[in-house]
């Protein structure tokens, strides 16, 4: 071969490695976005940024914090984020350019409640059937109530599904509301044997003010568990109940509204055959005319429609106004694909969006919710999403909890699409705070915070891990993170 001239087979060669290489690029690009924008889907590729405070021991506080009953203040978080949109947005919280940690203790068991905070208290609940009150700055304990004995999974029916995720004590799954203008902590404890009550506890002492149990017709009591936290509105206190263990049992969804004095005969809300839970950890959204929107997983029909898989629309005494139900819904139902593992997201302009399992997310008329197939828009969520928990809403973006990422969903006008994808991590129900999106990846023990409208990486804060559909709080300046049997306090920077 002559110098200076080009073999042909080596051209035809290099030219089948670049074009290899663009191949694999393009290959590449596609796995890491997974639907709108994402810089790398390799959770293990940012840095830790801040680790979570040492754990302190638990000790009473010398002076307790004042607490003045009187309505919500703008620095109180005192129902599942937020407030009963459920948006889950801190307005006013000074913006995060970072974590400072400040204090974290353990509790009697593991947490699965959402912190609450009013004034100068934070609130949480264990699956011991205790809640604590801290003090908010410091962490020192300002009471402490145990509501009685919790159940012993172990020993219930298809043990196996539950003690995996949850473990071996069944309590207070539901996060509690708390109404500050009356100073009243409500609460729904799972009992031994298996029962349910609701308790009205003292705000400021922790002491009982009343208690009374919830009679679910037709229960199974040992397969029933109350996982949607309680709705303050009305003048009753809301909680919902679904299935234990999955198919095991023959348990109904229920919704229950009891009187917030404790007084008279509960309205009621009864799935109309087996199946229909309510397990979606988020509370019910409250409608400006008092309405309520929640939604139902599968059902035990494949013939015909029974308000399984159904967004419901109903009045204060929980009967049914309207309904919107996916097309598809007996396959959703023969496969537990459910649509309830999130609940609904009220958006401006009266929408509703709805995703289940299926990573199909719904726009649906709150006013007209459609009935079956009846949505304004529907569409596959870019790159796939089995999502379980509850949503976070800030205009125009629908923040969703993936099993392979948080996604950004934003709406435009009549449609959405995904506008970005966070790295491919367990995402916790996130919540926004600080001008950034926060998210607990509960499996490999980490708190994200991500810019909300690009979902750079903004902070990754080692946590450990925690249980699942956890999320974070925000009140007094303080952020809370519900960590395993630990609840971990951060203040911005």
């Amino acid at each position: 071969m002559l110098r200076g001239v080009p073999n042909p087979d080596s051209r035809r060669l290099k030219g089948r490695v670049l074009l290899a290489f663009l191949l694999a690029a393009a290959v590449l690009m596609a796995a890491c976005q997974g639907g709108g924008n994402r810089s790398t889907s390799d959770p293990g590729s940012y840095p830790t940024t801040v680790n979570a405070p040492v754990e302190q021991d638990l000790s009473s506080c010398p002076t307790p914090p004042a607490f003045t009953a009187g309505p919500a203040g703008a620095a109180d978080w005192p129902t599942y984020h937020r407030a009963n949109d459920r948006h889950g947005v801190a307005t006013g919280s000074p913006s995060a350019r970072g974590l400072n940690p400040q204090w974290a203790v353990r509790l009697d068991g593991p947490v699965f409640t959402q912190p609450l905070i009013v004034q100068h208290l934070t609130v949480v609940a264990t699956q011991s059937d205790t809640v604590y009150a801290f003090d908010t700055e410091s962490g020192c304990l300002a009471w402490k109530a145990s509501l009685g004995q919790p159940v012993d999974a172990t020993k219930q029916p298809c043990p196996g599904p539950v003690t995996s995720y949850i473990g071996s004590q069944l309590g207070v799954l539901s996060t509690p509301v708390a109404d500050a203008a009356t100073g009243t902590l409500y609460v729904v404890p799972y009992l031994s044997p298996p029962s349910f009550e609701m308790v009205a506890l003292d705000l400021a002492t922790g002491t009982v003010r009343w208690r009374r149990p919830l009679d679910l017709p037709q229960a199974d009591l040992p397969n029933q568990l109350s996982r949607p936290a309680l709705t303050l509105a009305n003048g009753r206190v809301y909680a919902g109940f679904g299935g234990r263990a999955g198919s095991c049992g023959k348990w109904h969804g229920y919704l229950v509204g009891v009187r917030a004095d404790g007084q008279g005969t509960p309205d009621l809300y009864q799935s109309p055959g087996f199946g229909g839970s309510f397990w979606f950890p988020g509370g019910l959204v409250v409608l400006p005319s008092g309405e309520l929107l929640a939604t139902s997983s599968e059902g035990s029909s494949t013939k015909a429609p029974d308000d399984g898989d159904t967004v419901l629309r109903l009045s204060p005494d929980l009967k049914k106004q309207d309904g919107f139900t996916p097309s598809n819904w007996a396959d959703l139902n023969r496969a537990d694909n459910d649509l309830g593992s999130v609940g609904p997201t009220l958006l401006a302009g009266n929408r509703v969006f709805q995703v289940g399992k299926e990573g199909v997310g719904y726009l649906l008329d709150a006013g007209r919710l459609g009935g079956v197939g009846g949505q304004l828009f529907s569409k596959k969520l870019d790159g796939g999403c089995y999502a379980i928990g509850t949503t976070a809403y800030q205009d125009p973006y629908v923040y969703v909890p993936c099993d392979h990422g948080l996604k950004a969903v934003q709406v435009k006008g009549k449609s959405f699409d995904v506008a970005w994808t966070a790295p491919d991590f367990r995402a916790g129900s996130p919540m926004v705070a600080g001008g950034v999106v926060w998210s607990v990846d509960f499996e490999k023990g980490y708190l994200w915070s991500l810019d909300p409208r690009s979902g750079q990486v903004k902070q990754k804060a080692a946590i450990g891990t925690a249980r699942h559909f956890v999320s974070p709080s925000f009140g007094a300046g303080r952020l809370f993170v519900p960590v395993g049997q630990r609840l971990v306090s951060f203040s911005f920077k």
